[in-house]
């Protein structure tokens, strides 16, 4: 008797399936485990991970302010896991890989791209000796890098800020770029005559070194202006999108999104979406990164009549090079927060996350949780809830990176 004929994919090896999933977006990959128990083993197989591409497994939520070692307050993390999975992540949120070793002694985390973190470092011993450490919890690879030589140290600033870029699909190196004020002529009186810019420095894992942006306004005009404009003092908004780090940055009283390579070289001005008469933004936004689009979110406020609405409007990027940005969703603060309006300002929630393969946004209530709101089917969940107020936590978006890096040097 003839057996009868297999399906294209049961005779394919498991070698073959792999490098056909390692083709397709991530979103898709994690569809392919409700198939059958072999395809979810084969996807979660640890040696298959490093093929795959990864999706957002949850966030690490920094509740505490530093870790400090031999008193202080101790950095604590917790992962809030966002899948669930047959094969569980062996996820550390104390980093003990790093906080265990006897040479570091005060990190602050700073940053996250991509499955890398970034962490200051600085010594208990001069804490104006700062350096940076970039990790991957995936692998518990970490890299130390010391501060751009050209940059002043962090007590004279009255603003600096270090951004990580890393995308796995361009480079298995990362990039660090470095912000901070300078002052132009220090000798004007009064002070508010005195001149302003904003100076970048870029570090490239590659080559390890550090190299500085040179600016000339006055040939540069209108794309470098921005250098004269400010960053929002509670974390500047950022997203690390194809190959570009965008910011949102005040300017002559306007919020604008200043795009730069990772060389720190302004690429171009992007415009914030216009909106209809009556309506007017009412906090600095949100920018992220999703389905390889940039996305802005911001409250919004109606303010025909003597009503005023509140509404979350979620705007993508949909040509960049016109600028042209089109209404993705908008959700009224009643369906997210079950009240008419934000009543104690920017602070009463913030848009930490956009997932970065499907339509849904994390918000955190400081006051008490984590929730998700899905676009497509116009769901409020809520991820997490708290026993304490989170008014100044850090959140760190979490997609696994499962291949060992040659940017990252040390290992456990």
């Amino acid at each position: 008797m003839e057996c009868p004929k297999r399906g294209a994919l049961a005779g394919r090896p498991d070698e073959a399936m792999v490098e056909i999933l390692a083709r397709v977006p991530a979103r898709s990959v994690y569809r392919s485990k409700c198939v059958a128990k072999a395809w979810r083993d084969l996807i979660d197989d640890p040696l298959n991970r490093k093929k795959l591409p990864q999706t957002l497994e949850g966030f690490f939520f920094k509740d505490k302010p530093s870790y400090v070692r031999d008193g202080g307050d101790a950095e604590h993390f917790v992962f809030i896991n966002f899948l669930s999975r047959s094969v569980p992540l062996d996820i550390d949120p104390c980093f003990s890989f790093l906080t265990k070793r006897a040479e570091i002694e005060n990190l602050f985390f700073e940053d996250s791209c991509n499955g890398f973190l970034l962490f200051y470092h600085v010594p208990k011993s001069n804490s104006f000796d700062l350096s940076y450490i970039v990790c991957n919890p995936a692998t518990k690879q970490w890299e130390r890098v010391s501060t751009c030589s050209c940059c002043p140290p962090v007590a004279d600033c009255s603003q600096w800020y270090t951004f990580l870029a890393f995308d796995p699909a361009v480079s298995s190196h990362f990039h660090l770029l470095n912000f901070w004020i300078e002052v132009l002529d220090e000798g004007v009186e009064p002070l508010e005559d005195q001149v302003f810019l904003f100076s970048v420095c870029a570090y490239s894992s590659e080559t390890r070194t550090w190299s500085r942006s040179q600016t000339n306004l006055n040939e540069q005009g209108q794309l470098e202006g921005w250098r004269q404009g400010s960053l929002d003092y509670m974390g500047p908004q950022h997203a690390y999108v194809n190959g570009i780090l965008h910011l949102i940055v005040e300017y002559k009283g306007q919020d604008q999104i200043v795009a730069l390579d990772v060389q720190g070289k302004t690429k171009r001005i992007i415009t914030l979406p216009a909106l209809a008469e009556g309506r007017r933004w009412k906090f600095i936004g949100y920018i992220g990164q999703s389905q390889g689009r940039l996305h802005y979110l911001n409250n919004d406020v109606n303010a025909h009549g003597h009503k005023k609405s509140y509404e979350l409007s979620i705007w993508v990027l949909q040509d960049y090079d016109t600028q042209e940005w089109v209404l993705k969703d908008s959700v009224s603060f009643l369906k997210l927060f079950g009240k008419m309006s934000c009543t104690s300002g920017r602070s009463d929630f913030f848009v930490v996350a956009i997932h970065q393969d499907c339509n849904v946004i994390f918000i955190l209530q400081p006051r008490n949780r984590l929730i998700a709101y899905d676009m497509d089917h116009k769901e409020v969940s809520v991820i997490a809830t708290f026993e304490h107020e989170k008014w100044d936590a850090k959140i760190a978006s979490y997609i696994p990176y499962f291949s060992e890096s040659p940017a990252l040097t040390n290992k456990l």
